[in-house]
C-alpha cells in the first residue's frame, strides 16, 4: 500500500531532520525514513562534537551563514531543552606570524570578525604558553583566541531533533532503508524501500549523505564521498584539557587540517581529528577503519602540538564520511529534469555547523522562495579540474 504525504524526506541527518522540522513548522505533513537508528551509528552527524565557527577566511556569505547558524544553535538549546551547544571560544594556532602568507586564513578571518566590531584577541607565544599551558608555544608561537565560537554535541543534537520532530507530527521512521526511486515519465512517481513499502509525496527530498549521489547517480560525478580520521585520547591529567585552558583549536589548519576539542566530560577523552583531501570511500562496501599510517600521523602531530597527549591511551577511532561536492559547497535545489525530487546534500565537513539554517534554506528551496544563500548551492556542472574552495581546508593541490 502506498503512503501519500506532502514532503518525503530521506535521510536523518543534519540536512533531513532540520528540514523536516521546518516544513513541519510551515504545517506541512511529513514523513522521513532512515535506514537505521537516529543517530545512525555510521553517520557523518554520530560523534561527541563538530566545531561551530564563523572563520571561513574572505568568504563573506560563509561567515554570515556561520554566525547566523551560531544564534540558532543557542535557540536550539533552548527548543531541545538541552544544551547541546557550549561556547569555549576557539583558539586558531599558527606556526607563522598572521601576516605571513601562510597564515592568509587566519589573517582573513580575523579580518572578518574586526569587521563586525569583533574585538581580536592575538596571543604572543608567551601569552599561549601561561593561557594554554597543554599547546607547544614552541611549536605554534602566534595565536588567535575568538571567544564567540565553540562546538556542538552532534549525536546529543541530532538524538534531541528527531525526539522535537516526532513531537511537532513528522512522522519520523527509522530502519527504513531506500530501495529504490521510482521514475516515471518525468517524474518520481514513488520511494520503495528494503522492507517492500511504498511511499509517495508531493516532493521527495535526498538528504542521504554519503548515500545521496547512489540514490541520484547523476551525481557521482559531481561528488566525492571521502572518510576522514577521527581520533579519541583518554588524558592522565584531563585538568590540563578543561574548555578553560584547552577550548576548540585549529592548528594552522589550512596548512596542515588538524583541529580539535576540549576534555569531553560525558565520555572521557579529548577528540582530535583531521580537515583534508580524505581518503575516496565507498559508504558501504569499503572498510571504515583508520589506517595505523594515520594513526601515527596523528602521534606525530601531538608529539610537537601538545606533548602531553602524545603517549595517551587511544580509545576510540573512526572514520567520519564527508558527502564532498568537488567545489566544497551545498547541493540544494530540485532536479533539473525529475519533477517531484530535489536533493538537499553536500555536507563537505560543514553542515553540522550550519544546522539551524540548513532547514531554512531547504525548505525555501523546496516551497520554490527565493533566497539569497541558495543560487550558490544550486544545481551545476562541475568536473575534475573544479577547485575545493573552503579556506580552512587543508586540500593538497586544491582538488578533490
Amino acid at each position: 500500500m502506498k503512503k501519500t504525504t506532502d514532503f518525503l524526506i530521506v535521510g536523518g541527518g543534519i540536512f533531513g531532520l532540520s528540514t523536516a522540522i521546518e516544513l513541519r513548522l510551515r504545517q506541512h505533513q511529513v514523513i522521513l525514513l532512515n535506514p537505521d537508528t537516529i543517530p545512525h551509528p555510521l553517520a557523518a552527524s554520530t560523534d561527541i562534537s563538530k566545531i561551530v565557527r564563523a572563520e571561513y577566511g574572505r568568504d563573506q556569505q560563509y561567515f554570515d551563514m556561520a554566525t547566523a547558524s551560531m544564534q540558532g544553535w543557542e535557540q536550539w538549546n533552548e527548543m531541545l531543552e538541552t544544551k547541546v551547544f557550549h561556547k569555549p571560544g576557539m583558539l586558531m594556532l599558527m606556526q607563522k606570524d598572521r601576516d605571513d602568507l601562510a597564515q592568509t586564513f587566519e589573517r582573513e578571518s580575523v579580518a572578518r570578525l574586526e569587521a563586525m566590531g569583533l574585538k581580536p584577541d592575538w596571543l604572543s607565544a608567551n601569552d599561549l604558553h601561561l593561557r594554554y599551558p597543554a599547546f607547544d608555544a614552541n611549536y605554534f608561537p602566534y595565536a588567535h583566541y575568538n571567544p564567540g565560537a565553540g562546538f556542538v554535541e552532534s549525536g546529543l543534537a541530532i538524538a534531541r531533533l528527531s525526539a522535537f520532530a516526532k513531537k511537532i507530527g513528522v512522522k519520523v521512521l527509522e530502519h527504513q532503508t531506500v530501495k529504490s526511486l521510482k521514475r516515471e515519465a518525468g517524474n518520481l512517481s514513488a520511494v520503495e524501500t528494503q522492507r517492500g513499502d511504498v511511499f509517495s509525496a508531493g516532493q521527495t527530498i535526498i538528504a542521504a549523505g554519503a548515500n545521496t549521489p547512489y540514490l541520484v547517480p547523476e551525481l557521482q560525478s559531481q561528488f566525492r564521498v571521502t572518510g576522514h580520521p577521527v581520533f579519541h585520547f583518554k588524558p592522565e591529567d584531563p585538568t590540563l584539557f578543561s574548555e578553560q585552558k584547552f577550548p576548540v583549536f585549529t592548528a594552522d589548519i589550512s596548512n596542515t587540517g588538524w583541529y580539535g576539542f576540549p576534555y569531553h566530560k560525558k565520555q572521557g577523552v579529548v577528540k582530535i581529528a583531521r580537515h583534508t583531501n580524505g581518503q575516496v570511500i565507498h559508504p558501504e562496501r569499503d572498510d571504515r577503519r583508520v589506517q595505523d599510517k594515520q594513526i601515527a600521523e596523528c602521534r606525530n602531530f601531538l608529539a610537537k602540538a601538545i606533548p602531553s597527549l602524545k603517549e595517551a591511551p587511544l580509545v576510540y577511532t573512526r572514520l567520519c564520511l564527508y558527502s564532498d561536492t568537488l567545489d566544497g559547497h551545498f547541493w540544494i535545489d530540485h532536479h533539473p529534469v525529475v519533477k517531484g525530487l530535489s536533493v538537499a546534500s553536500g555536507g563537505s565537513g560543514h553542515a553540522m555547523k550550519m544546522g539551524p539554517i540548513l532547514g531554512l534554506l531547504i525548505a525555501d528551496m523546496a516551497m520554490g522562495e527565493d533566497h539569497p544563500w541558495l543560487d550558490r548551492f544550486r544545481w551545476r556542472t562541475l568536473n575534475p579540474n573544479t577547485n575545493q574552495e573552503e579556506a580552512a581546508r587543508f586540500v593538497e593541490g586544491g582538488k578533490l
